[in-house]
């Protein structure tokens, strides 16, 4: 008679221990997935990278001969040459400026440069009445007075000031055209044009004072 009764309390048990896996099952992977969705910003937060800054690049200044000046200072080899900075060289003076993996110029005599140098790409703006560019090694990329480029072993001369500029090592001179004459110093045509204005000036006072002379009456014999 209790066999039935035993038979039936088992078989709850049963049930009761597969509903209770069933529940403890449900709830695990519900918190799995929980865990999962609050873990996700997260993870994307980590992943977002912030932009990338192109950073400045500096060069190193030799002088190869006569007075070399940076931002107006007097400089000696192995100043260093920050980006943005104006280099002039005398009379007699020439200058490189390295920056590295990026490139070098060399700056001729009497020429000033404003030399930038940002992201491993060097810029060379001149300040001449007639520029001259010669590319060493490499090539250069010139925007101003005309675009074009210029690879290495082409010479160019401009008309103006220049701006170019040149990276993965190249080299380039430039320098103003007309800064140097033989037997004296460069003339320039309105320094010609001021001395002729003068000249002129001066012949017509002569011519004035001459006709002066010779318009005064002649003196009445003595009796």
């Amino acid at each position: 008679m209790n066999r039935p009764r035993v038979e039936e309390a088992m078989r709850l048990r049963i049930s009761y221990r597969r509903a209770s896996m069933s529940v403890a099952l449900t709830m695990a992977i519900v918190t799995v997935f929980t865990l999962r969705s609050f873990a996700a910003p997260e993870i994307n937060k980590v992943v977002a990278a912030d932009p990338i800054v192109a950073q400045d690049c500096n060069g190193t200044l030799s002088v190869k001969a006569g007075q070399v000046s940076v931002n107006g200072n007097a400089a000696q080899s192995g100043a260093t040459v920050m980006t943005g900075s104006t280099v002039s060289t005398s009379s007699n003076g020439s200058a490189v400026v390295d920056f590295g993996p990026a490139g070098r110029v060399e700056i001729e005599d009497n020429t000033t440069v404003t030399l930038t140098c940002v992201g491993g790409t060097f810029q060379v703006r001149t300040s001449c009445a007639r520029s001259e560019v010669e590319v060493k090694k490499g090539s250069v990329s010139v925007t101003a007075p005309t675009a074009g480029t210029l690879n290495a072993g082409q010479k160019q001369k401009y008309s103006g000031a220049i701006d170019l500029s040149g990276t993965g090592g190249a080299e380039v001179e430039v320098g103003c055209e007309g800064h140097k004459a033989a037997g004296g110093p460069y003339i320039s045509g309105g320094l010609i044009g001021l001395l002729a204005l003068i000249g002129i000036g001066a012949a017509i006072a002569i011519g004035i004072a001459v006709g002066e002379g010779d318009i005064n009456p002649p003196s009445s014999p003595v009796r």
